[in-house]
């Protein structure tokens, strides 16, 4: 770990920060291009690919000792995948517009402003509209700027520093907590269970190992051949894409809608998409790198689970097909395979986690733990803590508050162990912990004022859990480990990075907002969810004022709720239902050697990621299967260069559509045209 390392990370982070919001929104304000996409970000892995390739090339011939080792392309890309959380869903996407727009849609909504929703949640939540005599409000909305991008000093700041005064330091305790938590983890799973890793094994075999320049890889001609073609491919589309009267595309779309009549079920049970995959190649080279049943269960279990959902419909029993957040049998058996994933890790890892808490808690231990599982279970602790700390000053009970500090911590250490077993960069999750609580507990026992408070947190904190801090660290702590960087120190690095990150993200995200007004500059997950809260909470007020309990419900505090619960019960036996059936199968899969499922497929069930990925997973399963049954071991460890290729070209296709929209938005001050090429 060396301190041009660590300052080439920093900067990374600084950009990443800078420029997320600027060119997701304001570059593309259509929703056609992402800088950090999913957990495997093109943006840090195509300068991964690329470091070695140019600029140590280039520093050998000046002087050899100048060239990146693997430790530090390690921690550059460690400290940059860390900040790719900010500027995206993970953080800073959604905040201003939570923070304001309420005041907005308090003003055209008229049920709104008859029924005071606002005052619901503490004021402090949200951000002042009538500061700058009420400019703060239109401004955002309509957009401050012109022909010429206003001043920094003509936004309102004024109207967010007492909003932000709170939701900064609750964010950071969350986020530097589950930093703390992927530190102890990691190395439960890294050196106990050995997962795979797949994303960072593959950036792992990109660096040069000791003595070398580049990777040894990149002399072998099978990988270039597949990364060459892939690339090839993707430039072709591409180019479509501009000049559609001259190019004619490669297809990677799959159409098989003919077949959607003979199996009526599977569009009940909202899986439209299997009968339309696309070909990842990413997701097939990543499949390469762990276990035959990992793949083969994440290309079935979707397809089984969509299946079995259209054969409920078929008979009457509604599994709420689409997307919707609230109301919604799908979140509960997501919650199900969520909760049994996470209490199965803590039970096969429960000496090695048990160890760790005795320690930070100073009491002696049977084995020997590190210092640093010691410091980030401390960590954890003290930051989930406090967390919990400022929920309760934001009104919520003591109860609720450890809840939702629970709830949080499994829906990140779930998505966290999917990226670790599986890869599967692209992660969506429906859960909203007011959703989930109303669920389970009711109406009555959580009253509008305490959920709309719990959702107004969640948007803060649980909009895009597949973007969050933790699973783009746990990848940078397996670089770390692989390379031999010490994963203590560089933990504390990250939460500098994301610090670093977040000063500059949430300045420049507001500043953009004013520029170009929030309507012109977001896309519609920006607008939408900071109207959840109030509208969810004033349907609630309705039904429990129907029922002559709306009064009750106010009145109830702490342990008084759990004397009022009233659970859903279709909504409770699909949490408990998937629940059972999650740990079930990880009990067989520990008892059966032959068992051919794996339980981590009920983390992304039959949700449209699942959908996209599926295809694929399959594909990149037949292909291992085929050549571990005829080749055997040495046509697998041969063959490893194609596979890496395959990842490398789609790869380096991304980064080169972001290079080339920037240049051109820069040129021609017009958005580019939209392409992806991993999705």
């Amino acid at each position: 770990m060396t301190l041009r390392a660590i300052i080439v990370g920093l900067v990374g982070a600084v950009g990443i920060g800078a420029f997320g919001y600027f060119h997701d929104c304001v570059m593309n304000p259509h929703d056609s291009a992402r800088l950090v996409p999913h957990l495997m970000p093109p943006v840090v892995y195509g300068a991964l690919i690329l470091l070695p390739l140019i600029a140590n090339n280039a520093l050998k011939r000046l002087r050899p000792r100048w060239t990146l080792r693997a430790g530090e392309l390690a921690v550059v890309t460690a400290l940059a995948l860390v900040a790719c959380a900010v500027p995206f869903y993970g953080m800073v996407h959604c905040w201003p517009s939570a923070m304001m727009l309420p005041h907005h849609y308090n003003r055209v909504r008229p049920a709104w402003s008859r029924e005071n929703v606002l005052e619901l949640v503490p004021e402090k939540m949200l951000a002042d509209a009538t500061a700058d005599g009420g400019h703060a409000l239109t401004g955002y909305v309509t957009g401050m700027g012109g022909a010429h991008h206003i001043s920094p000093r003509a936004i309102p700041w004024g109207a967010w520093l007492p909003s932000l005064a709170f939701w900064i330091p609750l964010v950071l305790a969350i986020s530097v907590a589950t930093l703390g938590w992927a530190l102890v983890l990691h190395r439960q799973w890294s050196r106990h269970e050995h997962l795979p890793y797949p994303i960072s094994r593959f950036a792992h075999t990109l660096m040069p190992k000791k003595g070398e320049a580049v990777s040894a890889l990149f002399r072998k001609r099978a990988f270039w051949w597949a990364a060459g073609a892939v690339f090839a491919i993707h430039l072709i589309n591409y180019c479509a894409v501009w000049w559609p009267e001259f190019m004619i595309p490669v297809r990677l779309h799959l159409d098989f809608g003919a077949l959607a009549p003979f199996m009526r079920p599977m569009v009940l049970g909202d899986g439209r998409r299997f009968f339309h995959p696309r070909i990842i190649f990413t997701v097939i080279g990543l499949a390469y790198f762990f276990r035959s049943d990992v793949s083969f269960s994440l290309a079935v279990v979707p397809f089984a689970v969509c299946y079995f959902m259209g054969i409920l419909t078929g008979y009457g029993v509604s599994v709420a097909p689409g997307f919707s957040l609230f109301h919604n049998t799908k979140i509960f058996l997501y919650l199900g395979g969520y909760v049994g994933i996470v209490l199965m890790l803590l039970y096969t890892g429960r000496r090695h986690y048990l160890g760790v808490l005795r320690r930070s808690l100073f009491l002696s231990a049977q084995d020997q733990i590190g210092s640093d599982q010691v410091w980030g279970m401390r960590v954890f602790l003290v930051g989930s803590a406090l967390f919990a700390y400022l929920l309760v000053t934001a009104g919520l009970d003591w109860p609720l508050s450890v809840i939702y500090t629970g709830l949080s911590i499994v829906i990140f250490t779930a998505v966290s162990r999917a990226i670790a077993e599986t890869g599967g960069f692209y992660v969506g999750t429906w859960l909203m912990p007011g959703a989930l609580l109303w669920g389970l507990m009711g109406a009555q026992a959580l009253g509008p004022a305490t959920f709309a408070t719990i959702c107004m947190v969640s948007i803060i904190v649980l909009v895009g859990p597949g973007w969050a801090p933790m699973p783009f660290a746990i990848q940078g702590l397996q670089l770390a480990d692989l390379t031999g960087v010490h994963t203590g120190r560089l933990t504390m690095l990250m939460v500098g990075a994301l610090v670093l990150a977040l000063a500059v993200a949430l300045p420049a995200t507001i500043y953009w907002q004013y520029d170009r007004g929030i309507m012109q500059a977001s896309n519609g997950w920006a607008r939408y969810p900071p109207a959840l809260p109030f509208d969810q909470a004033l349907k609630m007020k309705h039904e429990l004022k129907a029922q002559g309990t709306l009064e009750t419900a106010s009145e109830l505090h702490g342990l008084q709720r759990f004397a009022h619960l009233k659970p859903n019960g279709t909504f409770l036996t699909a949490f408990l239902l998937m629940l059972a059936i999650t740990i079930g199968v990880s009990i067989c899969r520990l008892r059966f050697p032959w068992w051919p499922l794996h339980p981590i497929a009920f983390f992304f069930l039959g949700s449209h990621q699942a959908q996209r990925l599926a295809f694929s997973f399959f594909l990149g399963w037949l292909v291992k299967s085929c050549i571990q049954r005829f080749g055997g071991e040495r046509a697998y460890r041969q063959l490893i260069p194609i596979a890496v290729g395959l990842v490398t070209g789609e790869v380096l296709a991304s980064m080169l559509t972001i290079v080339v929209g920037i240049l051109y938005y820069f040129i021609t001050g017009k958005p580019p045209m939209a392409y992806s090429a991993a999705m």
